[in-house]
């Protein structure tokens, strides 16, 4: 299967986990396979992991005062939480459309969070990847994901409705591109 990359990024709140959400959707809808974790911001503040196969979801942030945990900036990870995204991400391909939502500091920096992310992404077997990143992380992202085939997307206001359109219209091309 031909693989590509497409990072999305954006400043924080713009809406990166929402186009991933529709373009989920988008897809699904079509019938093609998806795979991957979606991360969902509650009302509260914390935050949930979504298993983009079967829609079950997990507490990924825990309070501050429970452990144990792991500490990335203001957030406390839920240890159990992040073994299971990363067995969910071990899993997730093949599929047409992989989702990993987000590879933060936590990964980049620290070497842990959803690591299994890397692999997945380094063996291909998907048609198209989506994945969530800080902007000021891209270019470190960018040493760890293969080479071939990775494009930036940022998402802004004026294009966050658009995207999950014309991304499925790129995971359409791509499924129909013979394989090299």
């Amino acid at each position: 299967m031909a693989t590509s990359i497409v990072i999305l990024t954006g400043e924080r709140g713009v809406g990166k986990t929402t186009a991933c959400q529709e373009s989920v959707a988008l897809a699904k809808a079509k019938g093609y396979t998806c795979g991957g974790i979606l991360t969902l911001t509650q009302p509260d503040g914390e935050l949930d992991v979504t298993d983009v196969t079967s829609g079950e979801t997990r507490r990924l942030t825990l309070p501050p005062d429970v452990k144990p945990a792991i500490v990335q900036g203001r957030f406390h990870f839920a240890p159990e939480t992040i073994g299971w995204g990363n067995a969910i991400l071990a899993e997730a391909a093949p599929c047409q459309l992989l989702v990993v939502d987000e590879l933060g500091p936590l990964e980049l920096e620290r070497k842990g969070g959803w690591q299994k992310a890397f692999d997945v992404l380094r063996r291909g077997n998907f048609a198209l990847a989506l994945v969530v990143i800080r902007s000021e992380l891209v270019v470190k992202a960018q040493l760890w994901l293969p080479i071939s085939a990775t494009t930036v997307f940022a998402v802004t206001p004026e294009v966050r409705a658009d995207f999950p359109t014309t991304l499925l219209e790129v995971l359409e091309k791509e499924i129909n591109l013979p394989d090299s």
